[in-house]
């Protein structure tokens, strides 16, 4: 099986490698490249904000919001391409973002602006930890309540309009963290389970791939 990581830089890919390693052959793809190569599960990481144009709106906040237009475009069209065909996507951190927009929701562009706990989701150092609370599959998995780790601004304001979506995960602020859509085998989830050593981050994993995806 082989695992496309898409990251703004291979160096920046290097826990994500670590992280999906076990599944399959991994490859790491970045703006710069050139090719499309070829795939069965597209893994989209984190990294900087969606450019909001591509969810209508204008950048409300200059000084807090930092896009990259060339990443934005790689990464939608790579989730075209999975949806086409088929093939799983598991989405992490800005990976939830891009995969929100996409689809054709939207997203806070900073949570401290728009009236959350924005301490709560990015720490000054290193990551951020909270409480969420589990909804459907996640509450099955891991009983009703978990901490995550988080490293993010921005979050999703309008969920995709999809028959099968499921919200799997919230704050305690009221932001969602976590979402499944079964029918088109996808998962994104807000926070970083390839940097938290856990029970949840691995059982995250083996959910994504042995359970929703069946590819593992």
């Amino acid at each position: 099986m082989r695992i496309l990581i898409t990251a703004s830089s291979r160096e920046k890919a290097r826990n994500y490698v670590r992280y999906v390693g076990g599944m399959g052959e991994v490859e790491v793809i970045t703006p710069e490249d050139v090719n499309l190569p070829d795939y069965d599960v597209l893994l989209l990481s984190g990294g900087g904000d969606v450019h909001p144009k591509f969810y209508g709106e204008d950048i409300k906040y200059p000084d807090l919001v930092e896009t990259d237009e060339g990443r934005d475009r790689l990464e939608l069209t790579l989730i075209g391409r999975s949806l086409a065909e088929g093939k799983p996507i598991l989405g992490i951190c800005r990976g939830l973002q891009i995969l929100t927009v996409a689809l054709g929701g939207a997203l806070y562009q900073d949570l401290g602006e728009e009236g959350f706990d924005g301490g709560m989701h990015r720490a000054r150092d290193g990551d951020a930890h909270h409480p969420v609370r589990f909804y459907g599959r996640f509450l099955e998995v891991f009983g009703e309540r978990g901490e995550v780790n988080s490293s993010h601004h921005q979050g999703l304001k309008v969920l995709p309009q999809v028959p099968d979506l499921e919200v799997l995960a919230v704050s305690p602020d009221g932001l969602i963290e976590a979402f499944q859509i079964p029918s088109l085998k996808l998962l994104a989830l807000q926070w970083h389970p390839e940097r938290h050593a856990s029970p949840i981050s691995q059982g995250v994993l083996e959910y994504a791939f042995r359970s929703l995806f069946k590819v593992a």
